[in-house]
């Protein structure tokens, strides 16, 4: 079965934008209920939450101040910031419209009605009712989808497609979300444990972790349950035991681009390895950032030789 061109591109897009979608959902929820906790209604929270999903240097360009309304305008309803909920979830809609008639209907009816939702929506519709609503019915929306996926799509070259985008996207946000804590390891502070809970609470891991730790909540267990563990959905190790098997699972007419897609699969089982080989030490030695940045690196080299295999008349990659 042939699958190239713009059908797969766009599949693989429609993985990456849903996931990223419901990952910054996600994390802006958490972030927002531990403001006053933290910070007293300072903007240091905030500008946190841009350096994490966002662009500091965009957002400085168009707004004067790290306020509560202008970082949720820029991350949720602006339509200029590529990365803004609204703006994902219309490029997962566009990509899903363009191959609509080869895809479940299911699928269309959730992707559009979340868009349509966000469209009509203001920043004041967020801030004067309940944001943990708000942004638990994007979450919910997004989980739906890929919940109606998981139901009814046959376990073709379609569906590996956009799991091979969704777990290569989670790996990289999972990153991000790692190295926006870099700045609090070496502290192990107090005022941080709101933000540590904050963190196993975007990922929905908090109960998973208890079970490991119980009430050990330090930044160095966090840290090496989000990267190593192999059975929570949500670690770095899971996302990339996943995209291994999501591109072993693409079939190509094309011997050649076969073997290539196979190399792809060998690729993130490298990386996959040599977490496995990680332990305490090699968490604690210092060392974490540039294992961190390492790891960002192989995404994004991962991304761009997929980009090159499979979509090579795509111009440019949008992250």
């Amino acid at each position: 079965m042939v699958m190239m061109g713009r059908t797969a591109e766009a599949l693989f897009w429609i993985g990456r934008y849903t996931e990223r979608t419901e990952n910054h959902a996600r994390l802006i929820d958490v972030y927002y209920h531990i403001r006053e906790e933290r910070e007293s209604g300072s903007g240091q929270s905030w500008s946190r939450l841009i350096d994490t999903i966002g662009d500091r240097t965009a957002f400085t360009e168009h707004y004067s101040s790290f306020t509560e309304q202008h970082v949720l305008q820029y991350i949720t309803l602006d339509k200029n910031n590529v990365n803004s909920l609204l703006a994902c979830t219309n490029h997962a809609r566009t990509n899903l419209r363009n191959i609509r008639e080869k895809m479940p209907s299911e699928l269309w009816d959730i992707m559009n009605g979340l868009y349509l939702w966000l469209k009509e929506k203001d920043v004041r519709d967020i801030t004067s009712d309940s944001p943990h609503l708000f942004y638990r019915f994007v979450r919910d929306s997004l989980s739906m989808f890929h919940g109606a996926a998981t139901s009814v799509m046959p376990r073709q070259n379609e569906w590996h497609f956009i799991e091979a985008g969704r777990y290569l996207e989670r790996a990289e946000n999972l990153l991000r979300l790692l190295q926006s804590l870099g700045q609090d390891y070496a502290r192990e502070e107090s005022s941080s444990y709101p933000l540590m809970l904050s963190v196993l609470k975007s990922v929905s891991g908090y109960e998973s972790f208890r079970r490991e730790y119980a009430d050990t909540v330090n930044l160095s267990n966090i840290i090496k349950f989000l990267m190593l563990h192999e059975a929570f959905p949500r670690s770095i190790s899971y996302a990339f035991q996943a995209l291994e098997r999501s591109l072993k699972s693409i079939q190509m007419e094309d011997p050649d681009l076969n073997m290539t897609v196979r190399k792809l699969a060998k690729l993130a089982g490298k990386v996959k390895a040599n977490l496995a080989c990680m332990d305490e030490d090699d968490i604690l030695s210092g060392k974490l950032e540039m294992t961190l940045q390492a790891l960002r690196e192989s995404c994004n080299g991962m991304g761009l030789r997929m980009t090159k295999v499979f979509f090579p008349s795509r111009e440019e990659v949008i992250a």
